[in-house]
């Protein structure tokens, strides 16, 4: 890791820490990210580019209350000429909580369930909270996570700080997430475990984490290592014995990053020989810079899933908004349609009126002519009905198609007879003998039987006879005909 420059610069002048507001509303937005660090009362922050920091800036006071992040805020954006608006917080305070909870071998869903669980349990005698859960080690029959919890007041006033300044806070990160980055790059073997100190303004920040791998547990300690580096010696002391009983893990190496090194005897006398203690000169400023290299979607963002809601309760409500819009433009158009739809029907009618007389005697007339019209259309029906059908003209087209050709006619007639209906007459000569001649007719009667009209010859009419011809005659012999019946006889 690299030291961070500071860029220190004498107090603001009154006019420009007042107006912090006026002086954003005049720049624009460059897509510069700001960092902003808060650990226990320290104060950092920091501009940065394409993921490279341009810039840095801490405070000299201690910055411990929410009154006083203002005009830290002010003045970092004005010693930054910080134009963007996208800013991210690392934070670690009093109000930040930070609670292993363990789970049973369960699916991710399941334990996010369970963690939620957890979470209204702890609402309900507190208050409500944002959380993300980060998954920590854990024994063979259970999963382990470290829930970071902040009130819902508590980020509500700092966001506000934040909007009031023009600047959408898309993160909040506690120090244990680019701290497990940094571990993970230390030149160490995969999978050994080692204990990490940090200093956090006011608190020192214990985990344990295997390279690489899984972070085992975390936990904050109100002491200064300037100030009672003793305490800082026994309690990573019991970090590393809870590491031992807890999850089995010997830790041989402890690294100190901090900005001196004043607790290394104290932690050195107290956790005995056999370790392998590094100190590494870090600042705050530095943390910023690894919390840029993130993913802008790394899992443990405290406010991910809240502005994920927010993001989707807004287009819920804009979606509503232009549906009440579409709504509305709807009434309205209704309205003016039928308005216009009432205009035209008054003219119309007022039309109607104005022409009422010589409609109704128009009205008159065409009902006499209907009338005539449907008492000559009855006179047609009445004709049409009473007119006999067609027989004479369909039999006389049939006993042409089916007519032999060694048979002519001589005589055909079809008459109405009542009560016997339709009769029929043909008479004709049959070129052949007299037996030719009868199978000749019969086929012909046959025929006729077959047919739509369903024709009945009389056996008893029906006649064939010989005609006489000279004796010394070479014409052919023929034969004289006649066949009666009824048509349409069932």
């Amino acid at each position: 890791m690299t030291p961070a420059a500071d860029i220190s610069v004498p107090g603001a002048t009154e006019a420009t820490a007042s107006k912090p507001a006026m002086l954003r509303r005049s720049m624009g937005d460059n897509g510069d990210i700001l960092g902003v660090g808060w650990l226990h009362g320290s104060f950092h922050a920091a501009v940065f580019r394409r993921q490279k920091m341009i810039g840095s800036w801490s405070s000299p006071e201690p910055v411990g209350t929410l009154p006083e992040i203002g005009p830290a805020l002010d003045r970092a954006l004005t010693e930054l000429k910080f134009a963007g608006a996208e800013a991210f917080l690392l934070l670690e305070n009093e109000q930040f909580v930070h609670q292993i909870e363990a789970t049973p071998p369960v699916s991710d869903s399941m334990a996010r369930n369970y963690l939620q669980g957890r979470v209204q349990r702890y609402e309900k005698e507190n208050a409500a909270v944002l959380w993300v859960s980060q998954p920590a080690g854990g024994i063979k029959k259970e999963r382990s996570f470290i829930l970071h919890m902040l009130p819902r007041t508590f980020y509500d006033s700092v966001n506000r700080l934040f909007l009031e300044r023009r600047l959408d806070l898309m993160r909040i990160l506690p120090l244990v997430v680019p701290v497990q980055r940094e571990l993970d790059r230390f030149p160490i073997a995969k999978g050994r475990p080692v204990l990490v100190a940090v200093e956090a303004g006011g608190a020192t920040v214990v985990m344990v984490a295997k390279v690489g791998g899984d972070l085992l547990f975390a936990r904050n300690i109100l002491a200064v290592w300037s100030a009672d580096p003793a305490r800082i010696g026994v309690e990573i002391n019991r970090s590393l014995l809870y590491a031992n009983q807890r999850f089995g893990s010997t830790v041989e190496r402890i690294w100190l990053l901090g900005r001196d090194n004043h607790a290394t005897a104290e932690v050195n006398a107290k956790c005995g020989s056999g370790r392998q203690i590094t100190v590494l000169p870090t600042t705050p400023v530095e943390w910023l810079q690894t919390v840029a290299k993130l993913p802008p979607r790394h899992p443990v963002n405290l406010v991910a899933g809240h502005l994920k809601r927010k993001s989707r309760q807004r287009t819920i409500r804009r979606g509503l908004l232009a549906a009440s819009w579409l709504l509305l433009l709807f009434l309205v158009v209704d309205a003016w349609s039928s308005a216009r739809s009432w205009d035209v029907e008054t003219r119309q009618y007022s039309d109607l009126q104005a022409n009422e007389a010589k409609m109704s005697a128009e009205r008159r007339r065409l009902t006499e002519r209907n009338q005539a019209v449907r008492r000559e259309r009855a006179f047609v029906r009445q004709v049409e009905d009473e007119r006999l059908p067609p027989v004479a003209a369909k039999f006389t087209a049939l006993v042409a198609s089916v007519l032999p050709g060694a048979m002519r006619l001589s005589d055909l007639s079809v008459k109405w007879e009542e009560p016997a209906g339709w009769t029929f007459r043909i008479e004709g000569i049959v070129e052949g003998d007299e037996d030719t001649a009868r199978e000749i007719v019969a086929a012909l009667q046959r025929q006729l039987a077959k047919s739509a009209l369903h024709v009945r010859s009389d056996e008893s009419s029906r006649a064939v006879m010989g005609i006489p011809r000279p004796a010394n005659s070479t014409d052919p012999e023929v034969q004289r005909f006649s066949v009666e019946g009824g048509i349409l006889e069932k």
